[in-house]
């Protein structure tokens, strides 16, 4: 099963409202998702190479990176992605 990585901060107003439509996306088609405060946490980030956000990976079940999305990117975009690599049977 695939899984979504979420990296923000507190004081990203993007990443504050772009949080609850990917929490949607990650509920109604059932997939983990990590929320990472970069501030919290910079271990992880760096381990993640991130240095923006906001960013959303998405991980195989491997934990291997399938997509990333940084900065400027849409909830359809991000959704439009994970329909096509989610299986109809996990929806």
């Amino acid at each position: 099963m695939i899984k979504i990585l979420y990296f923000k901060n507190n004081t990203c107003s993007v990443c504050s409202a772009l949080l609850p439509k990917i929490t949607r996306i990650a509920d109604n088609l059932a997939i983990p998702l990590d929320v990472i405060d970069v501030t919290e946490n910079p271990l992880q980030a760096g381990q993640n190479l991130v240095f923006t956000v906001p960013a959303l990976i998405v991980l195989d079940e491997d934990g291997k990176e399938l997509r990333r999305f940084v900065r400027l990117f849409s909830e359809q975009e991000v959704l439009d992605f994970l329909l096509r690599v989610v299986p109809e049977k996990h929806r």
